[in-house]
């Protein structure tokens, strides 16, 4: 890889980082301070409607809109969508309380999943401490990529291995800062699942799932998904879970 790709190298994951994002359509903000008004009004069937109708238009309100319909479930007693609310909302923007509510619910119908563990401190440190992590990556990598250019400027000799380890760091913090996006998880929502060695209702059978078992999906294809519970890989239906994030 010779040095006159630097920049175009550079350019590239900079602008890959920056910009991947999802778009998302306008909330309605008048629909969801009239259910902002039930809600306080303790009118929660009709409120609970309204959020779900306005639930994927925006990032900026759905944590708190996530957050009533999880209290909201719990009222009702309905702590499948307890777990997933607030599953998805641990999902993008970990925090200790949300942890210790999930294993609550765990504990309490046996599911496994979600007993608080060394996973829920890394996420608790990785989004509380997000912007410091990010900000002191990414001097680093342009102090890097500062150097470089000056070896450039002065006609001095770059190794392609420098180059190389520069992409590679800039991948790995573009994985790390899009991190929860890579990850899909879901809640069985049915009494009994079956994980199957592949996608076919004639497969044979792995493992049992229960009604609330977390699992990673990906993949999805037709009425079959990739799956990983608890050490094993394999295929269940799409209808069987419910996705969080």
């Amino acid at each position: 890889m010779q040095a006159s790709h630097l920049n175009k190298i550079i350019f590239y994951l900079i602008f890959c980082f920056g910009f991947w994002q999802p778009a998302y359509c306008q909330i309605d903000t008048k629909e969801i301070q009239k259910a902002d008004l039930l809600f306080k009004s303790n009118r929660l069937l009709e409120a609970e409607k309204i959020y779900l109708q306005n639930l994927n238009k925006s990032t900026q309100e759905s944590e708190n809109i996530k957050y009533k319909l999880a209290f909201i479930a719990k009222e009702k007693n309905d702590w499948i969508s307890e777990l997933t609310f607030l599953s998805s909302i641990q999902a993008q923007n970990a925090k200790p309380e949300i942890a210790k509510r999930l294993a609550e619910i765990g504990e309490k119908h046996q599911v496994q999943g979600f007993q608080i563990n060394y996973l829920n401190q890394f996420q608790w440190l990785y989004f509380g401490f997000f912007p410091y992590i990010i900000g002191f990556l990414l001097l680093l990598a342009a102090y890097s990529f500062l150097i470089l250019l000056n070896k450039k400027r002065n006609k001095r000799r770059i190794r392609p291995a420098y180059i190389t380890y520069l992409s590679l760091f800039l991948i790995s913090l573009f994985i790390l800062t899009n991190y929860p996006t890579f990850l899909n998880f879901g809640i069985i929502k049915k009494d009994k699942v079956f994980l199957r060695e592949f996608s076919s209702s004639a497969a044979p059978v792995k493992i049992m799932l229960k009604k609330g078992n977390i699992i990673t999906h990906w993949n999805e294809q037709e009425v079959w998904a990739n799956c990983y519970f608890d050490g094993q890989f394999g295929y269940i239906k799409t209808d069987d879970f419910q996705g969080i994030n």
